[in-house]
């Protein structure tokens, strides 16, 4: 299921911050206001991958990564539509690249809790392999999507819908007893009577 989240998310990922100039110019952005979008993703990336590890000092890693999937997925579908608004796309764009590199940061945090240790580097590896799959995949298949006629639209929806899937692998995953599936105070709690002891 880890390598299902690797995949999609990093097409999420790779997919809105190479297609987003171009799909937003078509949609009535000017070219300079379509590149000051792309801008606002990356801004909104930095401050993700640090607001996910704030968040993981409260929530177990796994539940930080769901919550940030389907928001990310939300917002990939919506965010096109915010086009003809400028105040409006900026933000989204800021958020869009929030929860996108939030999910890149927790994929890393998550993945090698969610293995023994025995098999940690090599679930890591796997993990990264698949993800890196999945960016080489997506700007190739939007510009396929894009020459058969798809419309900016449709195609930033079925990445929000694609998505989907990273939080529905992300769920099954909730009853595994692995230290992505605790927060920090859980761990504590356990590590207590070992101490003691």
């Amino acid at each position: 299921m880890i390598w299902v989240s690797f995949f999609v998310v990093m097409f999420g990922y790779y997919f809105v911050n190479s297609w987003t100039p171009t799909l937003m110019h078509d949609s009535g952005l000017t070219e300079s206001l379509a590149m000051f979008v792309t801008v606002m993703l990356t801004l909104g990336g930095a401050i993700g991958c640090v607001v996910f590890g704030l968040f993981t000092a409260r929530w177990s890693t796994r539940q930080t990564l769901t919550w940030f999937t389907l928001l990310v997925s939300t917002l990939m579908a919506v965010f096109v539509f915010t086009a003809n608004w400028m105040a409006l796309v900026l933000v989204v764009g800021i958020l869009v690249g929030f929860f996108a590199n939030g999910c890149i940061a927790g994929l890393y945090t998550l993945t090698p809790q969610s293995y023994p240790t025995r098999l940690r580097s090599t679930g890591v590896g796997w993990g990264l392999g698949v993800g890196r799959l999945g960016a080489i995949i997506a700007p190739t298949v939007t510009g396929v999507l894009t020459d058969a006629g798809w419309t900016p639209q449709t195609i930033y929806m079925g990445v929000g819908l694609i998505i989907l899937i990273a939080t529905a692998a992300l769920l099954s995953m909730r009853r595994l007893d692995v230290e992505a599936n605790r927060s920090p105070r859980e761990d504590l709690q356990a590590a207590e009577p070992q101490r003691a002891s």
